[in-house]
């Protein structure tokens, strides 16, 4: 049909932009900023409820503890439902979920209550990144799909940072309940605006192809300005795999990629939360002063942006899998840099920031490439893959952290060792991309077959 291509597996987009799917687009970055002030909120609350409460440090951990349980639940099995029953009614129920924990929580007067409300939180937010991800890729055209993403990824960051604004307002003058009321209101409007704007899958509506689907994606094609179909189109060939199932990852074709992407997810996590969790402890031991280590989240979340847009601006012209190696591969001579470094404040901080952007950047190229590689029928499940290992990640790389420096191990020697590990996603994304770039050459496997017409 004139006026549209079919890419991402046979999902159906305009060549040009509409306003409506601009509109989505910001609505899945406005849902992100939700994610990073949700993400932050307990952290910022916590010193005050510790002392109201009386709360021992080892419950504390296992409330935040039991937040990341809940993150992997969501992206491991929640988010792959989207597969078989739709992805706006998962987001739908994700945020709504999110909603009433956040105004729950405000209410909660014990830990147990926090435990409960916290587990609820995770599963929200580890359901919705995947969708947010998946939507974008789907709503926005070939040529902005990249640079889509990476100011979506820039959301959470820009949440964290108002998340931190209100709570110190928050604390000084209302109370730390605030915090997660405000969290609950950000929740709650982009709830309202999801009704209004978010529309089911196209590729979704072609494959389940109930009575009144047909309809359902003319009003969606009518709202991004393209022409409507007298009948649903039979979904291509790469559409019939099993739809959103584990096994359907690990076909003959996709195997050795999907297991070396799932790799580099969980290797990049234990490097990126550890930097997250301990840099700031690092510089202030390394002689930093206890504000100036401070200073660094501002200076690493400055850098962390430009490693989100850097990666979206340059992966569609350098290649998605590509440019994702060589960030992590840059990673890990920056982490080797700041190891060897002498206690100077500047020159710290610099090669801080400097890790952080490769480190984030590689982050948002390992959406790019899932979203590219895996067709429609799985996307969700393979994403949320994705984001699951990546929770597992989030709990070693700590972890590690605390035992080297426990052990004595120092900066430098602490930092080689996280090299050394984020040389492990460098080599998986090498030879990943490699293997994509065999099979798209040799026809065995393409998922997105970006010109062919429908």
């Amino acid at each position: 049909m004139a006026g549209s291509v079919q890419r991402g597996g046979g999902i159906l987009t305009p060549e040009k932009m509409s306003p409506y799917q601009y509109l989505v687009v910001a609505l899945c970055c406005f849902c992100n900023v939700s994610d990073g002030f949700d993400v932050t909120s307990l952290a910022l609350a916590a010193p005050v409820i510790t002392r109201e409460w009386g709360i021992d440090p080892a419950m504390l951990g296992a409330v935040f503890g039991i937040s990341s349980v809940g993150l992997s639940l969501g992206a491991f099995v929640i988010a792959p439902l989207a597969d078989r029953i739709g992805r706006r009614p998962v987001m739908l129920g994700a945020i709504g979920s999110l909603t009433i924990a956040l105004f729950l929580t405000a209410l909660a007067n014990d830990v147990s209550h926090l435990l409960v409300l916290r587990f609820i939180t995770g599963i929200g937010l580890g359901t919705l990144v995947v969708c947010l991800n998946t939507t974008v890729a789907e709503y926005t055209t070939d040529a902005i799909r990249n640079i889509s993403l990476a100011v979506m990824h820039l959301g959470f960051t820009l949440g964290m940072v108002i998340a931190s604004a209100i709570a110190v307002l928050a604390i000084e003058f209302a109370g730390w309940r605030t915090i997660f009321v405000a969290g609950g209101v950000l929740n709650a409007l982009t709830f309202v605006a999801s009704l209004f704007l978010l529309g089911e899958s196209s590729a979704f509506l072609i494959r389940r192809r109930g009575p009144r689907d047909l309809a359902t994606l003319n009003r969606l094609r009518a709202r991004m300005r393209t022409t409507a179909f007298s009948a649903l189109p039979l979904p291509p060939e790469a559409q019939q795999v099993s739809r959103g199932t584990f096994r359907a990852l690990l076909r003959p074709e996709m195997r050795s990629v999907t297991v070396l992407i799932w790799a580099a997810s969980l290797t990049y996590a234990i490097v990126g939360y550890f930097l997250l969790n301990w840099k700031p402890t690092i510089l202030a031991n390394a002689g930093l002063s206890p504000s100036l280590a401070a200073a660094s989240g501002m200076i690493t979340g400055a850098c962390g942006a430009i490693g989100h847009l850097s990666m979206g601006l340059l992966a569609r012209r350098v290649g998605e899998g590509r440019l994702t190696a060589i960030y992590f591969a840059l990673a890990a001579v920056a982490l080797i840099i700041f190891g060897v470094q002498p206690p100077d404040a500047i020159p710290l901080l610099a090669v801080a920031g400097l890790t952080t952007l490769f480190v984030v950047g590689a982050y948002t190229g390992l959406f790019l490439v899932a979203v590219k590689m895996y067709p429609t029928t799985i996307q969700n499940t393979a994403v949320g893959f994705v984001v699951g290992f990546g929770r597992v990640g989030a709990i070693i790389g700590p972890t590690i952290g605390g035992f080297l420096l426990s052990a004595g191990a120092g900066r430098m020697g602490t930092y080689f060792v996280f090299s050394a590990i984020a040389i492990v996603p460098a080599i998986t994304m090498h030879l990943a991309n490699r293997i994509m770039e065999r099979q798209q050459t040799s026809g065995e496997f393409d998922a997105t077959p970006a010109n062919q017409a429908v």
